[in-house]
């Protein structure tokens, strides 16, 4: 075949070919759609703003009927922190006997004087001895490990008096009041206070 005439077939098939495409796009009216409707929001929901309540837990239940903590009188515990107050900046306790040796002159299996183990409230009643008042909470655990090494079980608390903040130091807590009127004496002798024996309240 003539070469001319080949490539003019080739073209005159392209043409028909985008004629076929094109022509309804360009010459055909569209089929008439319904128009789009849109529907009205709905109204929005009521919510009920209402305060929840708390729900009632089991702590809170409980909580409620639990007896009213053990408490020191206020001019009691104040008496007690000027008696024992030391503003000393060095405190030595070598003078001061081990728990051990002083425990040992009580007789063994004594009645406790009659001292209650359990108070009104149905609460155990425990006892400590309050050895110091101090400025500070280094010297506070300075005496406090001093007392361990020596056998004691003691511990500090801070408590704030107007803008100062201070810390008291003490013996127990022992259910035995009478263990710590022993060790009373030692200690006021070493510490050149007036301990005072205290209800333990946490």
């Amino acid at each position: 075949m003539n070469p001319i005439l080949r490539q003019r077939l080739v073209g005159t098939l392209v043409l028909v070919a985008l004629g076929v495409v094109f022509w309804p796009l360009i010459f055909v009216t569209p089929d008439q759609r319904d128009p789009i409707s849109v529907q009205p929001m709905t109204d929005k929901p009521d919510i009920d703003r209402s305060p929840i309540a708390v729900p009632e837990t089991y702590e809170v239940a409980v909580t409620e009927k639990l007896p009213e903590p053990a408490k020191i009188a206020e001019e009691e515990q104040i008496a007690a922190d000027a008696e024992t107050r030391i503003d000393a900046e060095n405190i030595d306790l070598v003078d001061l006997p081990q728990r051990a040796d002083l425990e040992s002159a009580l007789v063994p299996d004594a009645p406790l004087a009659g001292e209650p183990l359990i108070d009104d409230e149905g609460l155990p009643v425990f006892w400590v001895l309050q050895v110091a008042t101090v400025g500070s909470d280094a010297r506070a655990a300075e005496l406090v490990q001093g007392l361990t090494d020596l056998g004691y079980t003691a511990f500090s608390t801070p408590y704030t008096r107007v803008d100062e903040e201070l810390f008291r130091v003490q013996i127990g807590p022992n259910a035995e009041r009478r263990k710590l009127l022993l060790i009373k004496p030692e200690v006021d002798s070493v510490l050149g206070v007036d301990s005072q024996v205290l209800r333990y309240v946490q």
